[in-house]
């Protein structure tokens, strides 16, 4: 069994409404509203990042824009209910004891992104990057990459796996998501001959991108923030690597966010072994479902596939 850390450095977001918001103001929370926790700096490994240069527009029940990110957080009041968020702008990341210096990292958050506020709570919202694995001059310290799937998924219109119940707003949508994961434990195996590799995370963020209505994102998402996936890739030699169907599921509540995504481009190593690494995802389908609260159905347009 082989262990691989991973490092993921989640840098959140900042907005703002109304005007500009200092880093000392302490939002005044009314009757229907909730409070918005948007942290621009994420430690992660012991090193701090914040996220520079970014530009935010927040639409909803109540409409928001940033444009200064200066601050290393602000906590904004908005009205309940379902919202989405846009990154823009020239942003990079940058270490905070390196101010200047630019961190490479991939964002791996659907852009725009999908959240709820309920009146009376608090609910930090937050973009994924990936930092590379590899060490730098500039860095100075070695860090791993953690895993994610991400794509975008064309949800059907009509007919047979059609959604149905809370998923009807979906009908006819693009929706992008990611499934991403701090660290990973990696197995290798001979089934029936065949050389496998069998990966089991840690517990995953899972976020849908655009705007998503609140009971998806309560009922669906909620239900599978946190749960773990485990999942192969084998080497058959008539199709060179196959992975398995994927399914993120909360067992208890029988909520299922179920892929099969087709990957040409996946190889082997010298061992024979299927490789842990980035490819593109060019087709597949995607089923998601809730008893008794409806289901759907939609085909890949686009997505990544990153193990490693």
């Amino acid at each position: 069994m082989q262990r691989l850390k991973w490092f993921v450095s989640a840098i959140a977001l900042l907005a703002l409404a109304c005007g500009e918001v200092s880093e000392s103001s302490t939002p005044v929370i009314r009757e229907g509203e909730g409070l918005l926790e948007l942290p621009l700096v994420s430690t992660s490994a012991g090193r701090s990042y914040k996220l520079v240069g970014a530009t935010f527009a927040i639409t909803g029940p109540q409409n928001a824009t940033i444009t200064d990110t200066s601050a290393d957080s602000v906590s904004l009041a908005l009205m309940a209910g379902a919202y989405s968020i846009q990154m823009n702008g020239e942003w990079h990341v940058e270490r905070t004891d390196a101010p200047g210096v630019t961190v490479p990292v991939t964002l791996v958050s659907p852009n725009p992104m999908s959240f709820t506020l309920d009146e009376g709570e608090t609910r930090p919202v937050r973009f994924l990057f990936k930092v590379p694995g590899a060490a730098t001059a500039d860095v100075g310290i070695g860090v791993d990459s953690g895993g994610w799937i991400s794509g975008i998924i064309q949800v059907e219109q009509d007919g047979p796996g059609s959604s149905g119940g809370i998923f009807a707003e979906l009908r006819g949508k693009s929706i992008p998501f990611v499934i991403s994961y701090e660290s990973a434990t990696v197995t290798r195996s001979i089934e029936y001959g065949r050389k496998r590799v069998t990966i089991q995370t840690t517990p995953v963020t899972f976020q849908l991108g655009g705007s998503i209505g609140a009971a998806i994102q309560q009922q669906f998402v909620a239900a599978l923030q946190g749960q773990s996936m485990n999942f192969f890739m084998e080497a058959e030699y008539s199709y060179g690597v196959i992975v398995e169907s994927l399914r993120l599921v909360n067992v208890e509540r029988g909520i299922e966010f179920y892929f099969s995504p087709s990957m040409p481009g996946l190889s082997l190593d010298a061992d024979g072994y299927p490789l842990l690494q980035s490819v593109a995802i060019e087709g597949g389908f995607a089923t998601f479902s809730i008893p008794n609260s409806g289901s759907g159905a939609g085909h890949f347009t686009s997505g990544t596939f990153s193990p490693q």
